[in-house]
């Protein structure tokens, strides 16, 4: 049978929908909570490792609609390009370090920034290095992304999310491997988290509400 694309555009706004692609979009986003879909798969879920106040803390931030600065080196550079468009295309606040030297570009954003995210695969490059530095001495809230637990930028981190890495050795990543993948994947897992745990029910995944700043204020305290 036939029906008109004004009639199910009627219905799609009948249900709440502002048209029919958002109709279509909305119930897909349903049908993939009801699959479990591929983002909250046990593989998926086995290549990011994180504690659940540092996630919550992560999502506090998030919710504070503040400036985030992003960082990455080589490789990874590609994951912070990749970040820093998503969140843009979510409606954050975000600006790369990428021209910029570390020192500049805290002294000039620092005061304004609520969080640095920062990924790293081997965290020990000098440039991860002395962008984590200055994050700490300015006490700026530092979220890192990386493979490698024991490494000083894990180790400075106030968020860490541990991300699969199957070349651990092979820490100028030229080698195939998994981290540059599975890091993009866990960083949209995260966002669909907050999407559908946090920002929809406005509390955090734990039932605990949501106080972005009174944590920022906490974080910079001395």
């Amino acid at each position: 049978c036939y029906t008109s694309m004004t009639s199910v555009t009627r219905v799609a706004k009948k249900l709440g929908y502002a048209g029919f692609r958002e109709m279509v979009y909305g119930l897909h986003l349903n049908e993939m909570g009801r699959r479990d879909s591929i983002l909250s798969s046990s593989e998926l879920r086995a290549s990011l490792v994180y504690r659940n106040e540092h996630l919550q803390r992560f999502y506090g931030y998030l919710d504070a609609r503040e400036l985030i600065g992003v960082k990455g080196e080589g490789y990874s550079h590609l994951i912070s390009e990749y970040i820093q468009t998503k969140l843009l295309g979510r409606g954050f606040p975000v600006v790369e370090q990428s021209y910029l030297d570390a020192d500049q570009f805290i002294h000039s954003l620092g005061p304004r920034l609520s969080m640095m995210i920062v990924i790293s695969k081997s965290g020990t490059t000098s440039a991860m290095v002395r962008i984590v530095d200055e994050c700490k001495e300015h006490r700026i809230p530092l979220a890192a992304f990386v493979g490698n637990e024991h490494s000083p930028v894990a180790d400075a981190a106030d968020m860490l999310f541990l991300v699969e890495d199957d070349q651990p050795l092979d820490s100028a990543n030229v080698e195939p491997g998994s981290f540059t993948g599975c890091c993009i994947l866990a960083f949209e897992r995260l966002l669909y988290k907050y999407q559908t745990a946090w920002r929809v029910k406005g509390e955090s995944a734990n039932g605990a509400p949501v106080d972005a700043r009174s944590a920022q204020r906490r974080m910079r305290k001395p």
